[in-house]
């Protein structure tokens, strides 16, 4: 039995990831708010064949303990019951998206209680109060265009946030990174992505001045600065990144972009000279072999693992992950490379990529502009982080310490991504009421005006036969065919003719 596990187990997972990716990608097209029975069937269908398989190989290769079929039990009817109640509750929200954001959570928990069950177990509890904020939301949708008021407060409250960070965070790998509250340890910069989006979205509004301009580079620079600061630079280049990008969009400059990539470049070299850290991490992502043993270690593992698995993986429990320092939370890409393969991986990716094409189109058919930027902004923020984390794993670019959104181990990371798509979901849904109560006006209009053609044309009609009509007391003459002046009416003539009636 458990060689038929190890056998045929990561043939299943690659496949039911390939058809999952495929009908993600066959749903593009659909429009938004449409959902296909088939599609949606299909979605579902090998979403489950994964989650089954998934557990039934955690429970059988790792001893057969009862607590990882109960979790597993518990996960996917739990993630079921989401993705059903979120259809019944908002027909017209786009539920596709959402069972990508499902697939992207039962991929990462079955990693992680790979690596760690305990770990997956507590990352379990807060993806179910992301997905349970989704479900109630969007009750309080109407509210959404008072957020854009305000941005002051929300630019504000993430600097206060950082900047208590910076001065009395907890050093993680010599970075200021977290926060301690009664027990519970947060990682503020990861909340304070999604004020830094409204901030953005609200200041951009409205028309963008010259000084709106100024004024929020400023604020942004400010909240870089301080994670720079603080040694969180992955998190500093995602704001930085996200700030051009929706500076771009919302004055359609591309000069702003050519700003933003030659103070980049010049950041980048400063901040190389500034800390040891990053000369360490540009060091080794030059040249990690030469310090395979010491500061290199962590990325040539990450390659051997990807190496290691092939197109189809080593299967659960028959790779060595766990060689990776924090393999869970910063090299989670690595460990499903290489014990659920390279098509699974690469299935990863193009998900990825398919929920940002996705909150993309979505942003392009809102004319409400603080809908427009802060979907925008969210799909950025969203891909941009995963490009970073990926990359970083492959030997790209240099590590940069940030986790895969959805996917690797950290509460926090995982919770500010859900409370992003919740909000995204919110307001598609509330675009989606005002274009059917406008669709309703426009036919209700056109209807009356249909209406008041038609009188006016009967109108016309009845002037027209008023018109016709004889005066009143007057009688209309008959015609015939005969006048007075007809010869046959002259004295003496016969009205037979000249012809002469013989009896």
């Amino acid at each position: 039995m458990q060689a038929y596990v190890v056998s045929y187990s990561k043939y299943i997972i690659a496949a039911a990831l390939a058809v999952y990716t495929l009908t993600a990608y066959f749903a593009l097209p659909v429009r938004r708010g449409r959902n296909p029975f088939f599609l949606l069937f299909m979605q579902r269908f090998s979403w489950a064949v994964f989650m089954v398989n998934a557990t039934l190989t955690l429970w059988k290769l790792g001893g057969e303990d009862s607590a990882i079929l109960l979790s597993g039990a518990l996960c996917t009817l739990a993630f079921l019951a989401f993705m059903l109640l979120f259809q019944t509750f908002y027909a017209k929200a786009h539920v596709m998206l959402f069972n990508n954001v499902c697939m992207m959570l039962s991929l990462g928990l079955v990693m992680v209680a790979r690596i760690n069950f305990a770990k997956a177990q507590k990352q379990f509890v807060i993806a179910c109060a992301g997905l349970v904020f989704i479900l109630i939301f969007p009750v309080l949708r109407k509210q959404l265009e008072f957020l854009r008021h305000l941005w002051p407060i929300c630019a504000a409250a993430g600097l206060a946030l950082i900047g208590i960070v910076l001065l009395s965070g907890r050093s993680v790998n010599g970075a200021n990174l977290m926060l301690t509250l009664k027990g519970f340890t947060f990682q503020p910069s990861e909340l304070v992505k999604i004020l830094f989006l409204l901030f953005l979205a609200g200041a951009f509004a409205k028309e963008v001045t010259g000084f709106k301009v100024f004024l929020t580079f400023v604020i942004a620079m400010a909240h870089v600065g301080i994670l720079v600061l603080s040694s969180d630079l992955g998190s500093a280049m995602i704001f930085y990144v996200v700030y051009f990008m929706m500076l771009y969009i919302a004055t359609g400059r591309f000069r702003y972009l050519t700003w933003g990539a030659l103070m980049g470049a010049a950041g980048a070299v400063a901040c190389y000279f500034l800390f040891a850290h990053l000369r360490v991490r540009v060091d080794m992502w030059l040249d990690p072999w030469t310090y395979i043993n010491d500061g290199g270690y962590q990325i040539t593992q990450a390659l051997f693992a990807i190496s290691f698995g092939g197109l189809f993986g080593a299967g659960l429990y028959q790779g060595m992950p766990s060689r990776i320092p924090f393999v869970e939370s910063d090299f989670i890409f690595a460990a499903i490379a290489e014990e659920m393969g390279l098509v699974t991986a690469v299935c990863l990716v193009l998900l990825c990529l398919n929920i940002f094409i996705d909150i993309l189109v979505l942003s392009e058919q809102y004319s409400n502009r603080f809908f427009r930027m802060f979907t925008f902004g969210t799909g950025v923020m969203y891909i941009f982080q995963t490009f970073v984390t990926v990359a970083g794993e492959t030997k790209f670019i240099p590590l940069t310490g940030v986790t895969l959104p959805l996917v690797s181990y950290g509460g926090t990371s995982v919770l500010s991504t859900l409370i992003l798509f919740g909000i995204v979901s919110a307001i598609f849904i509330l675009h989606g009421e005002r274009e059917e109560v406008f669709r309703k006006r426009l036919e209700e209009e056109k209807a009356e005006a249909v209406r008041r053609e038609n009188a006016r044309r009967r109108a016309l009609r009845e002037d027209e036969d008023v018109k016709r009509a004889p005066a009143p007391g007057r009688k209309k003459k008959r015609k015939t065919g005969f006048t007075m002046d007809d010869p046959r009416f002259q004295p003496g003539a016969s009205i037979f003719g000249d012809d002469e009636i013989r009896f």
